[in-house]
């Protein structure tokens, strides 16, 4: 019969693979998951440029981007922008000057504010294409418009819900990626198991192939004076005190072995586990 422990060993190293199989798995799977959602973004940003150009633009006239929109035209504008512009996935519109001054918004108590925040993302977005950005369930696409002649540069920022945008990436690979990590924990699990299981049938089998091998062979008889004269002996002086001490250091020795290995399994476990708790809260995000 081969040895329990190059058997667990073995069935260990067959848990393992497969936890590591998994999680392949699961980084194949988010992966697709990212690259579906980043085509999906790339499509939104696209419309809503589209939408800022060819329908925000020309409802602007050059005092729109002269300073903060007010009083009836305001009422104008924001008639307008509701049917036009508010009428889809579109749920909030700003126009903002380069210094990040709201010069309109669809809800009022914005406009004349500063956005500081935004200041950069302007000027990054004025000397390149449209931008977007996500800030919880918002998502936000920057445009540069050019209103009146000569033309002043503004950004116009369209908001709409993150959710919708990205739903249609997570129904094919991303409920594979969870269920490839909760695989790769479960097998991870049943390594550590096995690892314990089979050291402890290792060591009760070491220890009763030496009992038996202590029965097969006694020692030779002596005399009771002989006897006797034992008992009276120091413990250290008895037959076979030696190997007894012998035999009790390897057992400590095997079970101190076995609590290691079992605690550095269990740490691994835990990593895991940290590591598993981090990206649902990254996909959470």
């Amino acid at each position: 019969m081969s040895d329990p422990m190059h058997r667990g060993q073995q069935l260990r190293a067959f848990f393992v693979m497969l936890a590591m199989i998994f999680l392949v798995g699961a980084g194949a799977a988010y992966g697709a998951t990212w690259y579906r959602q980043s085509g999906l973004e790339a499509d939104a940003t696209r419309d809503a440029r589209r939408l800022s150009i060819d329908v925000l633009q020309p409802l602007l006239v050059t005092a729109d981007a002269q300073g903060p929109v007010r009083g009836v035209r305001y009422d104008e504008l924001l008639a307008a922008v509701d049917e036009r512009v508010l009428s889809g996935p579109i749920n909030g519109v700003l126009l903002l000057a380069q210094d990040g001054t709201v010069l309109f918004a669809d809800q009022p108590a914005l406009v004349g504010d500063h956005q500081p925040a935004l200041r950069d993302d302007i000027h990054a977005m004025i000397s390149g294409q449209s931008q977007s950005s996500v800030d919880g369930d918002r998502f936000r696409t920057l445009t540069a418009l050019e209103i009146g002649s000569p033309p002043t540069l503004v950004a116009a920022a369209l908001v709409q819900s993150h959710q919708p945008i990205v739903e249609e990436s997570r129904e094919t690979w991303y409920p594979w990626f969870w269920r490839a990590i909760t695989a790769a924990v479960v097998c991870f699990g049943l390594a550590i198991v096995t690892a314990i299981v089979f050291s402890v049938i290792g060591v009760l089998a070491r220890r009763a192939s030496r009992r038996r091998s202590a029965v097969a062979a006694p020692g030779p008889r002596r005399k009771k004076a002989d006897r006797a004269a034992d008992e009276n002996l120091p413990a250290y002086m008895h037959p076979g005190y030696k190997d007894e001490v012998a035999a009790r250091r390897q057992l400590e020795e095997e079970v101190n072995a076995i609590q290691h290995e079992r605690d550095a399994l269990a740490s691994r476990v835990q990593r895991l586990e940290a590591e598993l708790d981090r990206l649902k809260d990254r996909s959470a995000v």
